[in-house]
């Protein structure tokens, strides 16, 4: 795990790493046995816009294994919230989140010993976090046709404190001042106290915290004095909603997956189709809608602990 605040390089050594940045000093050796796989957050912007989804990721697949077919690559595409004729459309007519769907269902399909993977999460909703938190979890299982177990390494960077705790890491990576410090051992609640824009310096475990325990309390308070009323409620009713939010999500998605096995179970019915796709687009509009208040809340919340931690560190300084 590559862990640090936003903008001290965690995505340049990422790069380096995948041999698509030029090093300044030192080399980069490959194994002759190196099968690399890469996602990034600017993958989907290399998309071709006029193909469709579905011919990329299956083209994609196939430079690797020629045996990879439309339907088990519309498999993995629908597992990672693409399903029905989200598959079908053009790049050019896809979302953000969608086309980045798109760049993990490549990522997915190729084979690969090393992993790397920059902010694998975002764009992803909760069953897709879920279920490439799990996969990544078990995925040295799981990478060898001879039933004998592959040796691999994952190397993510992430603020998502939830996606990163599915995964036991063992080397924990800390970027900060130019440096990359590595320490070999699991992740711990501690490691997010620099996420999340809380902080541009690493916590000291000597500060005496407990002394300023008090002084905090009184910051918070009178920073929630300062927010208009209807901010303040929205705050406090921040969390409940998300979680709210999650099941809503999570209520939509079943569905679109039971509209699908209904479009695939009527094919030929060109009527049944166009109600059941109507059907789909009303409950991804609801999804879209959610996604968006979750983002929206999860910036208010983010905002507030940033103000916070900032007033209590002036006053502590």
């Amino acid at each position: 795990l590559l862990r640090g605040p936003n903008g001290v390089g965690k995505s340049t050594i990422l790069h380096s790493l995948r041999g698509s940045l030029k090093l300044k000093k030192g080399q980069r050796i490959e194994n002759e046995l190196l099968k690399l796989g890469v996602f990034t957050q600017d993958l989907a912007q290399e998309l071709d816009p006029s193909l469709r989804a579905v011919d990329i990721v299956t083209s994609y697949a196939r430079e690797y294994d020629t045996t990879i077919s439309d339907e088990k690559a519309r498999s993995v595409m629908g597992r990672l919230g693409l399903r029905g004729e989200a598959s079908l459309r053009c790049i050019k007519d896809l979302s953000g989140g969608e086309k980045a769907r798109v760049a993990l269902s490549m990522f997915c399909l190729k084979p690969s010993n090393v992993l790397l993977l920059d902010e694998p999460s975002n764009h992803l909703d909760v069953d897709c976090i879920e279920a490439l938190g799990s996969a990544l979890c078990e995925w040295d299982n799981n990478n060898d046709s001879d039933n004998k177990k592959q040796r691999g390494a994952v190397v993510v960077i992430s603020h998502d404190a939830h996606f990163c705790k599915k995964i036991p890491f063992n080397v924990v990576g800390t970027v900060q001042d130019g440096k990359l410090t590595l320490e070999q051992r699991e992740t711990k609640s501690s490691d997010w106290d620099l996420f999340e824009g809380r902080s541009n310096t690493m916590p000291n475990s000597n500060n005496n915290n407990n002394d300023n325990d008090s002084d905090n309390d009184n910051n918070n308070d009178n920073n929630n004095d300062q927010i208009d009323p209807e901010t303040r409620k929205k705050l406090h009713n921040a969390p409940r909603r998300i979680s709210k939010i999650e099941r809503l999500v999570e209520t939509c998605e079943g569905k679109m997956a039971r509209i699908d096995d209904e479009m695939l179970a009527n094919g030929h019915n060109v009527e049944k189709l166009t109600n059941l796709s109507t059907k789909r687009q009303e409950e991804e509009a609801k999804v879209a809608a959610l996604m968006q208040e979750w983002e929206e809340l999860e910036q208010l919340l983010a905002m507030h602990t940033t103000t916070t931690t900032t007033t209590a560190t002036a006053t502590a300084a």
